[in-house]
């Protein structure tokens, strides 16, 4: 079992590739609230653009900064994962 290690105690490679691949998480939950018409589809996009863009000088910053950007994308990516379950059709008991 792989320990969990929290954003602050990793380097600054690997806070980067985290924060990458968060933003790529975003940007495919992105295109498909888009299509599914939801309301919080540029939002996810935006933040997705913005960690592409800017993560390197995030990973840089401090790790509060870092971990504010990482949690944001959670809650993010969190609120469309329930919009999601709301869709799902209802089996019939």
């Amino acid at each position: 079992m792989s320990r969990k290690m929290p954003l602050e105690d990793m380097s600054r490679d690997r806070r980067e590739a985290v924060i990458r691949a968060l933003a790529s998480k975003l940007q495919y939950s992105a295109e498909i609230a888009k299509l599914q018409h939801d309301p919080n589809w540029p939002q996810l996009e935006e933040l997705a653009a913005t960690l592409f863009r800017d993560s390197s000088e995030i990973a840089r910053a401090e790790p509060e900064t870092a971990k504010a950007s990482v949690m944001e994308g959670i809650r993010l990516l969190g609120q469309f994962e329930m919009s999601q379950i709301a869709m799902e059709p209802r089996l019939a008991h």
